[in-house]
């Protein structure tokens, strides 16, 4: 079976549905989801992905976490307007894919989800190493959100586990200093989604703001954005948007029923090898109780 893309024909009554406790999973996720085992992602974490931050506090956790002054500047641009497909058309495209190669992808990708790539493929940048892709369809009733979370967040945070990050009593540890303050250029993305019905929500200008520099969640940023309320703007039908691992945004419930293709391709420095499939709740919808 293959990891990094599956062959589906979805129905509403195949829907997979899970409570939502906004606990996060998978895409957008800040903890781990039980009872269901994530996927690892076996590679090097390369140099875009290293937690230099976490490197300056002592092994036995003696040093408290600091805080710093940090700016999102929220990248968003909308770079595509694509023929808004039809629900039937989004129904029956066929493959979803995670952390799939973009060229394979496109090879094996349904028509809908294809046209997407071949369009996001003109606007890749080039200048990572990789190039990766995850889509899912799914459907949705009004109220339910595509991941169990609406917290504010950044795709690509920098995560750190080990002795050090258990010392300062955590399991993991989002790097911020390293991910805002880096030399090093950050992920890149492009987004697709079919519909309006459950946009993404991204944040426009930039945000400053004083925050940890080592998170375990992103339950106190979430807090700080919404108080803040920067301009932000839902992700119009059927366009193709450019944001990078700097750029604040996040799931909205869904406001009526239907389908929705989300497509996001990746440029990244790290190399992803997953070793086990994530792909069959990957597309879970997540209900409000």
């Amino acid at each position: 079976m293959s990891l990094t893309h599956l062959r589906h024909a979805p129905t509403r009554e195949t829907q997979a549905v899970a409570p939502f406790t906004g606990e996060g999973a998978y895409h957008g996720s800040t903890r781990r989801r039980a009872p269901t085992k994530p996927a690892r992602l076996n590679a090097p974490l390369g140099d875009e992905m290293t937690p230099s931050t976490l490197a300056t506090y002592p092994a036995d956790g003696s040093r408290p976490i600091a805080s710093f002054e940090a700016t999102f500047p929220n990248v968003y641009a909308v770079e595509r307007q694509l023929r808004i497909p039809t629900q039937e058309e989004v129904r029956t495209d066929g493959v979803v894919f995670c952390w799939c190669p973009l060229d394979e992808a496109i090879a094996l990708a349904g028509p809908l989800t294809k046209s997407v790539l071949e369009a996001m493929k003109e606007l890749v940048v080039g200048d990572k190493r990789f190039v990766y892709v995850d889509s899912k369809i799914q459907y949705f009733e009004p109220g339910d959100v595509p991941v169990d979370s609406q917290h504010w967040h950044l795709d690509g945070s920098i995560v750190a586990r080990g002795p050090v990050v258990e010392a300062l009593g955590h399991n993991l540890l989002h790097d911020m200093r390293a991910r805002l303050t880096s030399e090093r250029v950050p992920p890149r993305y492009l987004a697709y989604q079919s519909s309006d019905h459950c946009a993404t929500l991204f944040a426009t200008e930039p945000v400053t703001l004083t925050m940890p520099e080592l998170v375990p969640s992103f339950d106190g940023l979430d807090a700080a954005i919404r108080a803040l309320a920067p301009p932000s703007a839902s992700q119009p039908p059927s366009t193709i948007v450019r944001t990078d691992g700097l750029s604040l945004h996040r799931a909205q419930a869904a406001s009526a029923p239907g389908w929705r293709l989300w497509v996001r391709v990746v440029e990244t420095d790290r190399e992803v090898v997953l070793d086990a499939s994530i792909l069959e709740c990957y597309g879970t919808v997540f209900r409000l109780g």
